[in-house]
């Protein structure tokens, strides 16, 4: 049986193998401690890792690291008109595909689904300021139906809202 090889010492990447580890089972090779530049003094990796073919360089911060150098630089690229111009062409797209009419979408008036954040269980009532309140936006504005001390109230104001606002429009640009 060939004689294994002692890593002891060996730098790869910013991963400085200190000792060589005892057997365990179950273990796939040998493993390593082995202390990483950023401070972490008890990354534990196997022979195979530590072959500069597999790529392993640090014990993950580097990933990590690399990650926010990228968001720190993406976030400096992509300026206030970039959003503006991305938010034009969604809105270009919507309107190609009948979807934007009159400044609203005619999806999200349409449907019932409510969001996931939705704690009212009906779409446009919230409880705020120990009232119910009811409001809708369409083509661009936003109406306040009223604020009621009852949330049955709300749901009936906005119930009542959707049909002034909502279904002329529904009506008008059904496929």
């Amino acid at each position: 049986m060939p004689k294994a090889i002692d890593l002891t010492g060996l730098e790869v990447g910013r991963l400085k193998v200190i000792k060589r580890m005892p057997e365990r089972e179950g273990a796939s090779g040998q493993e390593w401690l082995c202390h990483c530049e950023c401070g972490n003094k008890s990354y534990i990796t196997n022979t195979s890792h530590l072959n500069r073919k597999c790529g392993v360089k640090s014990c993950g911060c580097y990933l990590s690291d690399l990650a926010k150098k990228n968001g720190i630089k993406y976030r400096k690229s992509a300026t206030e008109e970039t959003y503006k111009n991305a938010s034009l062409k969604i809105k270009e797209t919507m309107k190609n595909n009948n979807e934007l009419v009159e400044n609203t979408r005619l999806s999200s008036i349409a449907t019932k689904k409510l969001r996931s954040d939705n704690k009212s269980g009906h779409r446009g009532v919230a409880f705020k300021d120990k009232k119910w309140v009811a409001r809708i936006s369409v083509s661009g504005k936003e109406y306040h139906l009223g604020s009621f001390d009852h949330k049955e109230e709300a749901i009936a104001a906005r119930e009542k809202g959707e049909e002034l606002y909502f279904k002329p429009l529904i009506d008008k640009y059904k496929k």
